[in-house]
């Protein structure tokens, strides 16, 4: 699906953690927002032992509305009382951030214990330095647990730290996902070389960077930026409004830019496969949105 420019996007990730201290986040107000918006997703992530009074007093005020809310937590959140809880709160799907795959057998107990309620239950995995090569175990361990939700998360970068797979290993990896059938799980790749791994033979979905466009990112200091990939800030909720801040000349402006291809890359012929890569990567290791993604070389 080709997303031409939107007038604003459909998407929203907030992360809530960790909560600011010298500030006071005005949850209902937001959440007041993003019902009047119309967002029609919202990917909530509670990175806290257990889940947060902001996390709670949000769900509880768009359990009516008609946004599929997808929350994703840490592993120690998962209980059978907080499965119920949720269920009752009308979230859609419930991740478990994890890194690594011996997190993944908590994930399979309550895939089993729940499979009949309406809540999907799956895993959130962020692929690091340290983790990449162990794609292969985890898609495995999913497939022979019936886990049939992954999502494999944009990054939050700090400070220029921007990590990801090179050709060599993920062709290495994409050998070692030959012999598994995973066509019926529902995978979330928001990684253009991260999907050639998985779908060598497919276009990434999508029409290229939809930073600011199909998308946006909040932080849990309320500051609005186009994803949690491109550290270029749009505004803060603290001192404006979420329809001022998506609507303003510097949001467009941006969108225009992203939906050019790099120079570098015009007569490449994987061009339509990617779409020049991850412009948030760029921009964090090279200062601009205008080259291709190093991801490529």
């Amino acid at each position: 699906m080709n997303l031409k420019e939107l007038a604003f996007p459909i998407r929203m990730y907030w992360d809530l953690f960790p909560a600011p201290y010298d500030s006071a986040i005005n949850y209902r107000s937001i959440c007041d927002q993003i019902k009047e918006m119309k967002f029609f997703t919202l990917n909530l992530m509670d990175g806290s032992p257990q889940l947060s009074n902001p996390c709670m007093e949000i769900l509880n005020l768009l359990k009516s509305e008609m946004i599929n809310v997808s929350l994703t937590v840490t592993p120690s959140v998962l209980s059978s009382e907080t499965v119920r809880m949720l269920s009752d709160l009308r979230v859609h799907e419930l991740l478990i951030n994890i890194d690594k795959k011996d997190d993944l057998g908590l994930i399979a107990e309550s895939v089993q214990q729940y499979k009949d309620g309406t809540l999907t239950i799956g895993a959130s995995f962020q692929v690091s330095e340290r983790n990449y090569m162990h794609i292969p175990e985890v898609l495995s361990f999913c497939l022979e647990k019936d886990i049939h939700r992954l999502v494999f998360p944009m990054q939050r970068v700090t400070d220029g730290d921007c990590f990801y797979v090179s050709r060599e290993d993920g062709n290495a990896i994409t050998a070692g996902l030959k012999e598994m059938n995973f066509e019926n799980m529902k995978i979330t790749i928001h990684d253009p070389f991260l999907w050639r791994i998985f779908y060598p033979a497919v276009s990434f979905p999508g029409g290229g960077c939809q930073a600011a466009n199909s998308m946006a990112y909040i932080t849990p200091e309320g500051k609005v930026y186009p994803c949690p990939t491109m550290p270029i800030e749009l505004g803060d909720l603290n001192v404006s409004s979420l329809k001022a801040i998506l609507s303003s000349k510097a949001k467009k402006d941006l969108v225009k830019s992203l939906h050019q291809s790099p120079d570098e890359c015009n007569g490449c012929e994987e061009l339509r496969g990617c779409m020049g890569g991850c412009s948030g990567r760029v921009y964090v290791l090279d200062g601009t949105v205008s080259r291709r993604d190093p991801a490529c070389n």
